[in-house]
């Protein structure tokens, strides 16, 4: 869970300061699915369940933060960078996307007991 956390970290840096193309969709939606897995990461290290439970978790509070943003309470500066700012559909699906990369990280790495290279 550290690899992955750390790995999400390291994409969502890249994102935060990328600025070639497609970088409005680079920064809207990568940065979901990297989020998704670094929430998923941190339940890995403090929830010891299943991983559906987990994944679980995690699309809740993704689904949170986007209600958040449907009611329109967005925090100010760093918050709302935090949860964004606006509600988009798509998010969900970047969510989803990032709730099955960490699953499939997760069934690869840590229940095989191998080692990512």
């Amino acid at each position: 869970m550290v690899l992955l956390g750390g790995l999400a970290l390291a994409v969502g840096a890249f994102v935060l300061f990328y600025r070639g193309p497609g970088q409005p969709f680079i920064r809207g939606y990568v940065s979901d699915v990297v989020a998704t897995m670094l929430v998923y990461a941190f339940l890995g290290l403090l929830w010891r369940t299943t991983a559906v439970r987990r994944a679980l978790a995690t699309a809740a509070v993704a689904a949170g933060v986007e209600l958040y943003q449907m009611v329109g309470m967005t925090p100010p500066g760093i918050g709302g960078v935090l949860v964004g700012a606006f509600p988009d559909p798509w998010d969900l699906v970047a969510y989803a996307i990032g709730v099955v990369a960490a699953l499939a990280w997760e069934r690869r790495w840590v229940r095989s007991g191998d080692q990512p290279g």
